[in-house]
Order: structure tokens, then C-alpha cells, then sequence
């Protein structure tokens, strides 16, 4: 019987053991984002406690996003020369840093601090995509690409609820509860997950190359096809944070839900998008291919987010909100799919890492343009201006499938 430690020195194959190394990359990005989604519903309550006002727990909230926007391309391209794994391990390693910091936090700074480490070494998703396509055939990929949304909903449905469970005693349980798993995440991933790209012998990793690209957004924006991709990225992604910062107060304000009310109900949009992404996404894209379920996510997210506040019946608003969830959920790693299809072999780390990058910039604008929308114009306003990022997206899908690119990818 093979040890761990022959299977990490054995080249990467595919088949029954890239199926296995898949499920374990999956438990470790669920683990992950179960930690994520324990701690950041309660961070504002946090800092609340300590008196920090509301700009500065908004400064908080984006300094995780505006990191790991600098930072995720760089740890892409490193990915793409030592390999995935140790870019990983650092992720989960700068996760359970950041929790530790943000458990003896009793200042503004120190919470600062905590998400600023938490974003710059936050390359676990974008890496474990490279992975999958490290480890997928182009048929598999989309299958692939949807256990790791997957995981990413299914942490957001049961990390709040364990969050609250434990902040009944302490709001600091839950964040060093998840500094603990994520640590013991880190220590199951040392031990169980291969590698997945082999980088060539004697090639070094320059940082300062990778930073520089950052600044236009590198080569990736000299194709056409991924630069029409990162903008449905970054749209899409800016219409889902005014969404997540606006819901929570205009459930109640419109249709006279508590807070157990608005976790249930965000739990069963994460449910939504979990059955979407990990079940439903690889059957249609199979029938239909990436770019028809993209278009067809995006259409249905449209017409789910635009009326939201406003339809005056709690039956079509769990109705709609499922719509949302389910066109999100289509939506997103069918992006990260082509991108990787498009993209070389050898830069599908660095690519992707800018796809994130744009996410985050969207995680970044969307929380700040949605709070100041609802504040002036009420609470339909958010909803509205989400439809039309969404519909602009739609307007700019690619008129040709990823496959019939495949003399332009990236040089």
C-alpha cells in the first residue's frame, strides 16, 4: 500500500486518485470557509463592543478585500512555479494567524491587522481552483470547479449557525474555536494532499514580475475573452456584496423578519447554491457547455435580485431569493471554468488569482455603493442597481465558447 509521503513524491495522475485528491482538496476548502463563516458574522458586533464606529468597522470589513486584491495574483503566479500545495498550506496558516490576532484584539488596530494578514494570505479558493484544473480534463472542470463553490456554501450555511452556538458565552469562542480548525486544517492538509503541478526544475519565483503585472492586470487583460470574463466577475460579484450588506436590514425593514429569521433564511440560499454548484452545475454544463450556463445563470440571477424588496409577499421573496441563489451559484465557477480553459496551462494559477483579485475589488466597492444606497434612497435602491450590474454583465457575455479559442490562449 502507497504512503502519503510516496504518493507526494509521485507524479500526478488522474483517474481514482485525482477523484480522491479532489475530495480532499474540497474538505479542506470547506473546513476553511467554515472557519471564515463562524467568525465574520459577529465581527461587527466585535468591534461594536469596543466602540468602534461604523466607518471604521466598514475599514475593517474591507481591509480582508483589499489584500487579498493585492495579494492574490502574486500568490498565484507563485503557485504556478513551486506548486499549489505550498501556497495553500500558507493560506491556512495565515487563516488561523489572523484569528489568533483578531481573539486578543482590544483595539481598532488590532482588528485592522487580523484581516489584513487574513487577506494577504488568502489564496485558498483561487489556488484550490488552479488545483482542480490541475487535476480535471476539460469535461470534468466544471464538475470540479463547483465542489469548490460547493464547499464555499456549504461553510456559509453552517458557519454562522456553530458562530452563533458558540457566542452565546463569549463573541472571542467562536473566533478561537476557528483558529483551532483551521490549524488542524492545516495539519490534515500537510498530510493528505498531493501536489498538483509539478513546476519545472531550476525555475525561480520573481515576485517582482508577478507584482508588476498586477499594476495593468498583467497579460491576462491582453485577451479579449478573459477580459470580458473578470468584468462579469467583478459585476457579478459587486451586485452579490450589496446583497449580502443590505439583506440582513431589509428583510426585517420589508417583510417583518427577526434575526433567527434572516439566518434561516440566508442558510437556505447557501443551501440553494450549494445544490447548484455541486450537484446541478456539472450535469448541465455537461448537456449544454460553460458559456450557455453562465448566460442562463446570470439571466436568472437578474431577474431574482432586481425586485427583491419589493414584491410584497414573503412566498415570492423565498421564491426569488432561490432564483438569486441558484443563478449565483451557476454563475460563478462557470467564470472560473473558462477562465481556466482559456487560460495556459502554466498561468491558470496567475489567472485565476486576477480573477479573484477583481472579486475583491467588487467586495470592496459592493458593501460601500449598497450601504449608501439603502441609507439615501431606501431599501429597494440596493436591488434595483444590482439588476443593472447584472443585466450589464449579460449584455457583455462572449459570443463564443472558450473551445473555439483555443488557438488565442495566453502566450
Amino acid at each position: 500500500m502507497p504512503t502519503i509521503e510516496s504518493v507526494r513524491q509521485a507524479p500526478f495522475e488522474t483517474g481514482r486518485s485525482g477523484h480522491k485528491s479532489n475530495l480532499i482538496i474540497f474538505l479542506t476548502v470547506f473546513i476553511d470557509l467554515l472557519g471564515f463563516g463562524i467568525v465574520i458574522p459577529f465581527l461587527p458586533l466585535f468591534a461594536e463592543q469596543m466602540r468602534i464606529a461604523a466607518g471604521g468597522i466598514g475599514l475593517i470589513l474591507a481591509a480582508y478585500s483589499i489584500a487579498q486584491f493585492v495579494c492574490a495574483p502574486i500568490l498565484g503566479r507563485v503557485s504556478d512555479r513551486i506548486g499549489r500545495r505550498p501556497v495553500i498550506m500558507l493560506g491556512l496558516l495565515g487563516s488561523s494567524i489572523s484569528y489568533v490576532i483578531y481573539g486578543f484584539a482590544g483595539s481598532f488596530a488590532m482588528l485592522l491587522i487580523s484581516r489584513a494578514v487574513h487577506g494577504v494570505c488568502a489564496a485558498t479558493v483561487s489556488t484550490a481552483q488552479a488545483y482542480i484544473a490541475d487535476t480535471t480534463d476539460e469535461a470534468g472542470r466544471a464538475r470540479g470547479m463547483g465542489m469548490i463553490g460547493a464547499a464555499f456554501g456549504l461553510g456559509f450555511v453552517l458557519g454562522p449557525a456553530i458562530g452563533g452556538i458558540l457566542g452565546h458565552t463569549s463573541l472571542r469562542t467562536p473566533v478561537f474555536f476557528a483558529a483551532a480548525l483551521t490549524f488542524a486544517n492545516l495539519i490534515f492538509a500537510a498530510a493528505a494532499l498531493p501536489e498538483s503541478h509539478r513546476p519545472e526544475p531550476g525555475v525561480r519565483v520573481d515576485l517582482t514580475a508577478a507584482a508588476s503585472r498586477i499594476v495593468g492586470f498583467s497579460r491576462e487583460l491582453g485577451n479579449p475573452f478573459l477580459t470580458r470574463l473578470f468584468t462579469i466577475a467583478f459585476l457579478m460579484t459587486t451586485a452579490m456584496a450589496v446583497f449580502e450588506v443590505t439583506f440582513a436590514i431589509m428583510i426585517p425593514a420589508v417583510y417583518g423578519y427577526g434575526a433567527l429569521g434572516v439566518g434561516v433564511l440566508l442558510a437556505y440560499a447557501g443551501f440553494i447554491q450549494a445544490i447548484a454548484q455541486g450537484y446541478l452545475l456539472g450535469k448541465l454544463v455537461a448537456q449544454w457547455g460553460e458559456r450557455i450556463v453562465l448566460m442562463a445563470g446570470v439571466l436568472i440571477f437578474t431577474v431574482g435580485i432586481a425586485p427583491l424588496a419589493n414584491l410584497g409577499s414573503h412566498t415570492l421573496m423565498i421564491v426569488f431569493l432561490a432564483m438569486l441563489s441558484l443563478g449565483y451559484g451557476f454563475a460563478s465557477p462557470a467564470i472560473a471554468t473558462l477562465i481556466s480553459k482559456v487560460s495556459e496551462r502554466r498561468f491558470q494559477g496567475e489567472a485565476l488569482g486576477v480573477n479573484q483579485s477583481a472579486m475583491s475589488l467588487a467586495r470592496i466597492a459592493g458593501p460601500i455603493a449598497g450601504g449608501l444606497l439603502y441609507q439615501f434612497f431606501g431599501p429597494g435602491a440596493p436591488y434595483y442597481a444590482s439588476g443593472v450590474l447584472a443585466a450589464a454583465a449579460f449584455m457583455i457575455l462572449p459570443a463564443r465558447s472558450a473551445s473555439s479559442l483555443d488557438g488565442r490562449k495566453l502566450e
